[in-house]
């Protein structure tokens, strides 16, 4: 898909996992970074992570990821997605946690379907009626208001969400293409990574 670039955020503390960089973690045969990375592959010009920490990037450099340091590290992920917005190419971002083993490049693409044919600045998943802007896609013009937030002290995505204009797509239209709802599933306890290794050995 042109125009569109793939951001992986792996910053995390991971304190709910002792500590554990969840990026490295694997599930299935492969790393959780390294899942969401191929499904990347198959719609995005490139692909960038955010770390918090030149220790995290060094951690991340045998995968051959392009890594970037977060400019405002231990403020979330708010800080982290305005990072990925100044080193952006294209014209739209697939932000995706670094820790959500089961992305759906299918999900991706119709988020980035709703997204254009309604006009907004982005398309964020509403699953069981919660909202999942660590797996939506963003159009480059909402760097200002991402900007703007952490400016104004609010280093929240709910607050991010409540400045710019975005379509929020439910289940339905994921379930009508087939897709499965554990692309938004992520990872931050050890019982949520061991059920992920179970599922992952299917995949």
């Amino acid at each position: 898909m042109n125009g569109l670039d793939g951001i992986i955020l792996a910053g995390g503390q991971s304190r709910r996992m002792g500590g554990s960089m969840k990026a490295l973690l694997p599930v299935g045969e492969q790393l959780m970074i390294e899942r969401v990375r191929e499904k990347m592959q198959l719609l995005c010009s490139n692909i960038t992570a955010v770390a918090a920490s030149e220790e995290q990037a060094k951690r991340l450099s045998d995968l051959k990821l392009v890594t970037v340091i977060d400019t405002s590290p231990g403020q979330g992920p708010l800080a982290a997605l305005v990072t990925a917005f100044q080193y952006s190419r294209h014209s739209a971002l697939w932000v995706s946690a670094c820790d959500m083993p089961f992305v759906s490049e299918k999900a991706a693409a119709l988020l980035v379907d709703y997204m254009e044919r309604s006009g907004s600045m982005a398309a964020v998943p509403e699953i069981n009626g919660r909202l999942h802007p660590l797996q939506a896609v963003y159009r480059a013009e909402c760097a200002e208001q991402a900007q703007q937030c952490l400016l104004d002290g609010d280093y929240s995505m709910k607050g991010f969400l409540k400045r710019i204009s975005y379509v929020r797509v439910t289940e339905e239209p994921f379930a009508a293409a087939g897709i499965h709802l554990n692309f938004v599933d992520n990872i931050n306890t050890p019982d949520e990574y061991q059920n992920a290794q179970l599922a992952g050995k299917g995949v």
